[in-house]
């Protein structure tokens, strides 16, 4: 083998891995501007002014009046650990934008996983999406007449090409 065609052989995989690993971001955490990991500063500077909830386990934060690209967040509730960043992700949306919500994560991520749960006076329609970034989770609740739909993000833990 010449010379040539030894450095050819040897820089072409060499320039491939290190052009993949440079390129090798942070995940995105479903929603535009956030990323898992991201620092309590960040997240707040993209849902804006949040609180710690006193009554949860230590890093929850809850943001009022979001909004979701044009569509209004009546609630974001996030977890924040200090040392890993953003770990969680919630919306409560108006149970009006279901639908609206619903059709553009099938759009995006195909079609759901899906269940119903029904005991007396407590109904849940539950969709999942696992997206190999992503876990995401939609629950339309109906206890005793009061409807709510939220969302919910976390890290994937299983790559669904792994399975």
């Amino acid at each position: 083998m010449t010379l040539l065609r030894w450095i050819q052989t040897l820089l072409i995989p060499t320039g491939l891995a290190l052009l993949l690993l440079c390129s090798a971001g942070t995940a995105s955490a479903c929603v535009e501007g956030l990323t898992w990991g991201m620092p309590l500063e960040q997240v707040t500077t993209h849902l804006g002014e949040s609180h710690p909830v006193n009554h949860e386990p230590a890093g929850r934060y809850i943001a009022r009046n979001v909004l979701l690209d044009r569509l209004p967040v009546s609630k974001a509730t996030f977890d924040v650990d200090p040392e890993r960043g953003l770990t969680n992700l919630a919306y409560e949306f108006a149970i009006n934008d279901m639908t609206e919500v619903l059709a553009g994560l099938r759009a995006r991520h195909g079609q759901p996983l899906s269940t119903n749960v029904e005991h007396r006076s407590h109904n849940e329609q539950i969709w999942v999406w696992n997206t190999g970034e992503d876990l995401i989770t939609a629950v339309k609740q109906d206890v005793a007449g009061q409807q709510s739909f939220l969302i919910s993000y976390r890290p994937s833990r299983l790559r669904p090409e792994t399975l």
